[in-house]
């Protein structure tokens, strides 16, 4: 019996621990490509009080924008819900969020679930908001690469693109309603949404869309890295693609990859190597800062939400979503 469980154990290790094997390895591979001195000077000299402020406020107003945005997406897809409800369980996720982009969106869903959606309701709710989400953010970054002269990462046109196009595919689809897609319970939501619906849900994504890319611009700039404004509206959308990518926790690894390769040559340094480092040191802190600030808004969030009746009391059964 104790062999019998052994596989089933192994398979769970794994699977919590690979990715953050994944994001420490790109993690590893960045940082031995730059010179530690450079690195090790760029981490004590950077002002931790002033960036650990900064990322702790915009948290806190990326969790009201965030809150208003999936607000307006549910109600785009007919899943109407009170906004401090809203507000309330998508401050709880964050923590999920930690874990994973697509952990905290399930739990969301869960909260879906509990709050009177079908299963394949919750699920396709989710799905809608996570592909309005993504689809702002590529609309987003093709406007801000295009009005941008001269462009500040041209090598970024070429997949944008392919994003692009199939995003235009997949809405031309919605319009259409093809029988087979529409009629499947999961994907009901998408197709109950149309293309009216998309399009609202992600307007309604914006103001949170414009407070990420600010807020990374911001944190940037406190530390020292002298990103125009112009640059950085126009990359900062490919840094938060790469970190709901998943693959790693957080972020962990991607996010520091794309710092580290969009914005090295902003900062101060005599090469190439002394830049990166000094963009990687600020990648690591930055990271640690916003955990930290992610965790305590959102387990302030938890107490809220349970009174609010939509999370599951501690000892108490939740059903299943």
């Amino acid at each position: 019996m104790e062999t019998a469980r052994q596989p089933g154990s192994l398979r769970r290790i794994v699977a919590r621990t690979w990715p953050w094997l994944v994001g420490l390895s790109i993690l590893f591979a960045i940082a031995s490509r730059v010179p530690l001195d450079a690195f090790r000077s760029a981490i004590s000299r950077g002002p931790h009080l002033a960036l650990a402020l900064v990322d702790l406020a915009v948290v806190a107003v990326t969790l009201c924008s965030d809150s208003l945005s999936t607000w307006i997406g549910l109600v785009a897809c007919g899943l109407r819900r009170p906004l401090s409800k809203v507000f309330a369980v998508r401050g709880a996720t964050y923590v999920l969020f930690l874990i994973n982009y697509a952990l905290g969106q399930g739990g969301f869903g869960f909260y879906l679930r509990r709050s009177g959606a079908t299963t394949p309701q919750a699920v396709g709710a989710t799905l809608f908001l996570i592909g309005t989400n993504l689809a702002t953010l590529l609309v987003v970054t093709t406007a801000a690469l295009a009005v941008q002269r001269p462009a500040p990462a041209p090598e970024l046109w070429w997949p944008l693109l392919g994003c692009d196009a199939a995003l235009a595919i997949y809405l031309a689809v919605t319009a259409l309603a093809p029988g087979a897609l529409a009629r499947r319970a999961l994907l009901a939501p998408l197709f109950a949404a149309g293309l009216r619906g998309h399009l609202v849900a992600m307007l309604g994504r914006l103001p949170h869309t414009a407070v990420i890319v600010v807020g990374i611009w911001l944190a940037l700039r406190t530390w020292g890295i002298a990103v125009p404004f112009g640059a950085g509206v126009t990359l900062t959308p490919v840094i938060v693609i790469a970190s709901v990518l998943p693959i790693a926790p957080a972020g962990l690894g991607t996010t520091q990859a794309a710092l580290v390769y969009l914005f090295s040559s902003y900062a101060a340094g005599a090469t190439d190597d002394a830049r990166a480092a000094a963009v990687l040191a600020f990648a690591i802190v930055h990271f640690v800062y916003s955990v930290a600030a992610s965790l305590v808004v959102g387990f302030a969030c938890v107490p809220i939400a349970r009174r609010a009746g939509v999370l599951a009391e501690p000892g108490s059964e939740a059903p299943a979503a």
